[in-house]
């Protein structure tokens, strides 16, 4: 007899997701089936339901920030067992191909991401490739367990790429879910100076608590222009775009000589630079951000587990799998400033 289960499936862009009852997907011999108890959503589902960046099959099982427990393994599986606590990658990769074997599985030349191209984790269960899986000290909630999927591990490729180092003056542009876990990471390691900048009181607010040094509302300031005066013209090492809409020109002056302008955010307008004021003339790195790996799962895990990260003020609101919709509306309407918002189970 087929095992059922609930999801919620996108049916059609921009309408509301479907609890539907569909089949509990099978495990093939490298994979295991996990049991979800906390799915994170991204704003990056947001972008898919609303067809800013187009999903692969309709109806498709969203989410890609995914924790629970191991509920079955195939027959080739090793070192995993049912009941292992888990987080998983959302990156399906070969294993084989020269981005792979360099672990840059982010460009996997067969690469599928949960959620988008295959069926996600608002679900009860999901089948991964076991190379997927991350155990889950019994200390890390699963709600903070899934966030680490995306939220953190986004946020901590994005200032490993733009090579933050000690003393670092750290610009971040958009307080959100991502913005938040940046922040933290940047003072981990050990930036000098950490600047945070929002349209939103609220959010500016939010980042004053968590530790930034200084904040810049853009709806009433020029960020590159107050930067200038608080750095005595230095500008900034770093600066992380994670909003994109419309924000990253602007991001850009900020930027001073031999500094790194990270894109993390996903927006729909084209932008125009002038190579010689930016790129060229400040020596300047711009970077792209796509995904994450790996190998930052393994290292993020350890730092939350420390008590190095804490992450216990990042899923401030919680939903059923059965209200997925309403955990949507209080991302996408930022209802109660929302930092995550996360389905449990």
């Amino acid at each position: 007899m087929t095992e059922l289960m609930k999801a919620a499936r996108l049916h059609r862009v921009g309408e509301k997701l479907r609890i539907d009852t569909v089949e509990v997907p099978r495990v093939a011999p490298n994979e295991v089936l996990v049991d979800i108890k906390a799915s994170g959503i991204c704003h990056s589902d947001l972008n898919y339901r609303n067809g800013v960046v187009p999903v692969a099959k309709l109806p498709i099982i969203m989410g890609h920030e995914i924790a629970g427990m191991v509920a079955e393994t195939g027959d080739r599986v090793k070192g995993i067992r049912k009941g292992d606590r888990v987080c998983v990658h959302y990156i399906k990769s070969c294993g084989k191909c020269v981005f792979c074997r360099t672990n840059r599985e982010n460009f996997c030349v067969e690469y599928q991401m949960i959620g988008m191209t295959t069926d996600g984790g608002f679900a009860e269960y999901i089948s991964v490739p076991a190379r997927s899986i991350f155990k889950l000290p019994e200390r890390i909630p699963f709600d903070q367990g899934s966030i680490i999927g995306c939220a953190v591990s986004t946020a901590f490729h994005a200032l490993r790429k733009g090579r933050q180092g000690r003393g670092d003056i750290v610009l971040v542009n958009g307080i959100g879910g991502l913005g938040v876990h940046v922040l933290k990471l940047a003072k981990i390691l050990k930036a000098g100076k950490i600047i945070a900048v929002d349209v939103s009181d609220g959010k500016l607010d939010l980042a004053k608590r968590l530790g930034a040094d200084e904040v810049i509302n853009a709806a009433t300031e020029d960020p590159a222009e107050r930067i200038k005066a608080m750095t005595d013209g230095r500008l900034a090492d770093v600066v992380v775009d994670l909003v994109g809409a419309g924000t990253i020109e602007k991001a850009i002056d900020c930027v001073g000589k031999g500094g790194r302008m990270v894109l993390v955010g996903i927006g729909q307008k084209e932008i125009r630079i002038s190579p010689y004021k930016t790129i060229i003339g400040k020596e300047m790195d711009l970077i792209g951000v796509n995904d994450h790996l790996s190998t930052e799962l393994v290292q993020l895990i350890k730092l939350v587990s420390s008590g190095k990260l804490d992450l216990s003020d990042s899923v401030t609101h919680r939903v059923s799998l059965d209200d997925i919709n309403s955990g949507f509306e209080i991302l996408e309407k930022k209802i109660g400033n929302p930092i995550r918002v996360v389905a449990v189970q």
